[in-house]
């Protein structure tokens, strides 16, 4: 039992040994000649230490001093000999304590196609983004670039509005992107196709598809400042301004008419007329609010209709600052009452705390100082 213990033990010792030295030879960069003269001159090595160094150190007294040196021979020689292997683990092992091992995700390349479109060779454009797009059909900037080139570029709006419409299909889109993708397709809808209504309807989308989002927010405003038929046609049928023919000394003898000013009664009509069809119309009613301060001089009312804005739910974050800013400033100006700015401006930190809008907010609060007596007679001259 023990010879055969013994002859098991030695020959998977062999067979592991064979192995190690077949897989070290493949790996070996100095080639196999290189790895077979270092693997002879560590036996050669290796024996020396148990011959002499190990046997000598066993021995005791004066002898084993001799033979500690003779083994400490050794292990400088087998180092010499390994030193490229040894510095390689131990710079590995040091290594990947600072190194990113992350493994590199793969993403498209456009350069070329975009080296391509900017060279006017728009067919080999589309080709190196339909290649991309191929090995990454979910990417949303290379559909986005397919679908320019082709309405930009190839007068192909149809097949532009085909790739949008497939990008839409995607499960992985964000919002934003939703917005865009609608967003250009109603621009093209209007510069290509001089289509206001099919350009409606891809801004009416947003509300449906992204419903009670800053997006649908802003796509509602669009529409209620949107373009008209009557407004492309005027665009399309514009007629060039003929320049007068220069004349000497026009200051000596010109005329001087003062501009006729606009019927603020038409304009606050209109501007609820805007209300009327849409009453979340931000830019009517901001515009309404100016001119009851700036022309009819009814200030309160101004500020009424600026505080329907900042108080109307699910407005954008960066608006009620803009607005409540606005509010304080006509405050100070209007009436010089500072603490009723301080106060407006107070409601911002309230609304957004720990944010860069209340720490602006505060600033702001620092700086307001009553309007001078001369600066308010100067107002009003």
């Amino acid at each position: 039992m023990e010879l055969a213990l013994k002859i098991l033990e030695w020959t998977v010792g062999l067979a592991v040994f064979g192995w190690f030295f077949w897989w070290r030879l493949q790996k070996d960069e100095s080639g196999s000649r290189g790895f077979v003269i270092k693997f002879s001159a560590s036996l050669v090595v290796g024996y020396l230490f148990i011959r002499f160094g190990v046997a000598w150190f066993r021995e005791g007294g004066l002898i084993a001093i001799v033979g500690l040196g003779a083994g400490m021979s050794c292990a400088l020689a087998m180092a010499i000999i390994w030193r490229d292997e040894l510095t390689g683990v131990i710079g590995n092992l040091f290594g990947s304590v600072y190194e990113d091992r992350t493994p590199i995700e793969p993403k498209p390349y456009y350069a070329h196609a975009e080296a391509r479109r900017m060279a006017g060779d728009f067919p080999a454009a589309i080709a190196a983004v339909r290649e991309q797009l191929e090995k990454f059909p979910d990417d949303f900037d290379g559909r986005m670039r397919l679908a320019a080139l082709l309405a930009e570029h190839s007068e192909d709006l149809p097949g532009a509005l085909v790739v949008i419409e497939d990008t839409l299909r995607l499960k992985t889109l964000a919002p934003g992107q939703i917005s865009y993708a609608l967003n250009t397709a109603a621009d093209w809808h209007l510069k290509f196709g001089r289509d206001v209504e099919a350009a409606s309807l891809a801004i009416e989308r947003i509300s449906t598809l992204l419903p009670g989002t800053e997006a649908a927010l802003h796509a509602q405003q669009r529409l209620a400042n949107f373009a008209t038929p009557e407004m492309l046609a005027r665009e399309d049928n514009r007629q060039p301004i003929a320049m007068p023919e220069y004349e000497r000394k026009i200051g000596m003898h010109r005329k001087f008419v003062a501009a006729e000013k606009p019927d603020i009664n038409a304009e606050e009509r209109r501007l609820r007329e805007r209300l009327a069809k849409r009453a979340n119309d931000w830019t009517a009613r901001e515009e309404l609010a100016r001119l009851y301060v700036e022309q009819f001089e009814f200030f309160e009312r101004g500020l009424q209709e600026l505080e329907i804005l900042i108080t109307t739910p699910g407005q954008p974050k960066q608006e009620v600052v803009r607005w409540l800013h606005q509010k304080a400033d006509w405050q100070v100006k209007l009436f010089n009452d500072v603490e009723g700015g301080r106060a407006t401006l107070k409601r911002i930190q309230e609304l957004f705390p720990n944010s860069a809008a209340a720490h602006r907010a505060a600033t702001a609060m620092f700086h307001l100082q009553p309007v001078s007596k001369f600066a308010r007679k100067k107002a009003e001259e």
